[in-house]
């Protein structure tokens, strides 16, 4: 039998000839028409990008309803995975500094941790978060995802799923910490006991973040908005490939950059609020520690302190990517157009237009920038 390439990608415009006999069940062109409206019906059901090409299957598996779901819902379920990988390298390395405090028989007869595990967890795990997630931007934050909206014309449709995706990836992941750890808790602190700082022998602040009791709000809202505004900042001048000192959008670099971001944001900003500046994170961290024992009081604890980690990262995330565009950035922008981007607001011809220059730089070939 002649030899013949056979697209099974099922948004592919290329059809072949009437199957032979040994493919019988590959995909007719009604079918192929079928299940391309029916993907794309889908994708922008959770505002997802509608032409967007789907990923090649294996041969035969278009045929399969979880590998049709799994190319459908390709940046959700990159995002959760990706979050859920992030959560446990961070919530794990605060766990196992935290529980094994004083464990004589550990090398060097301290524990099996200190603070500086955390900064490496942290920077660890988002790197291998952002391998993970390459298939939706890796965005992992719900922060960054809402200044890439603003900034870099990700389609504000798509902000419910990644965003919904970040938090239910957080939530797994402090499940399996607290399922993994739960023996090393009641060790720790005592059987069923589930205490909040400043308490001796506390744990609640494994799973989410608690300011230092000296710490003042006003202390406490700008140690989390400068790490969050840095952050964006440095992610925006990594992805600009208009910025001739770095490579193109990062490179194959980027991840590695990551790791060395967020170690320093870690040793930097990881004292006064623990470097809350995932609201993913704290939010689902703070939920699933509220269902296993900790009560209402991690809402409470604080002054209510609970909200700043949820609010506050967004502020500074978007005020660090205007930084950036504002001093640096070259490219399609929202402050590139009349009166640093005030005048667009009054007019939809100018809206639809940088929306439309934005749309085609991330679709461009020739540049990578998000």
């Amino acid at each position: 039998m002649p030899s013949r390439q056979i697209h099974w990608d099922s948004d592919s415009p290329d059809w072949s000839p009437p199957p032979e006999k040994d493919q019988l069940f590959s995909p007719s062109p009604s079918r192929n028409n079928v299940n391309r409206g029916r993907r794309r019906s889908a994708r922008a059901l959770v505002g997802l990008d509608t032409e967007r090409p789907m990923k090649n299957h294996f041969p035969g598996a278009e045929k399969l309803l979880w590998s049709r779901i799994r190319t459908t819902l390709q940046e959700p379920f990159a995002e959760f995975l990706g979050v859920m990988v992030l959560t446990c390298f961070y919530v794990g390395s605060i766990a196992q500094a935290t529980l094994s405090t004083g464990q004589e028989a550990s090398p060097g007869g301290a524990g099996y941790g200190t603070f500086m595990s955390v900064p490496w967890g942290t920077g660890i795990g988002v790197m291998l978060g952002i391998y993970i997630s390459g298939d939706s931007g890796s965005y992992l934050n719900p922060a960054i995802t809402i200044s890439n909206c603003i900034f870099r014309g990700l389609p504000w449709r798509a902000a419910p799923a990644i965003l919904l995706s970040q938090f239910l990836g957080a939530f797994v992941g402090s499940g399996i910490i607290y399922g993994n750890y739960i023996s090393a808790i009641d060790w720790y602190s005592g059987y069923g006991m589930r205490t909040l700082p400043p308490m001796q022998k506390s744990t609640a602040q494994i799973f989410a973040t608690y300011p230092q009791t000296f710490a003042p709000r006003s202390t406490q809202v700008f140690s989390v908005a400068i790490p969050s505004a840095l952050i964006t900042t440095v992610i925006s001048a990594l992805k600009d490939d208009y910025n001739n000192g770095i490579s193109k959008a990062g490179g194959n670099f980027f991840p590695l950059a990551m790791f060395f971001l967020f170690y320093g944001v870690g040793i930097a900003f990881g004292w006064e609020t623990g470097g809350a500046v995932n609201p993913a994170l704290d939010f689902a961290g703070r939920l699933m520690s509220h269902a296993n024992g900790y009560g209402g009081e991690v809402w409470k604890s604080s002054g209510y302190y609970f909200w700043i980690p949820m609010i506050i990262p967004f502020i500074g995330t978007i005020f660090g990517a205007f930084l950036y565009d504002l001093f640096i950035f070259t490219g399609p922008s929202p402050l590139n157009t009349p009166w640093l981007g005030l005048k667009r607001l009054g007019r939809r011809d100018i809206m639809a237009r940088n929306k439309q220059e934005r749309r085609d730089q991330r679709n461009d070939e020739s540049t990578t920038e998000v």
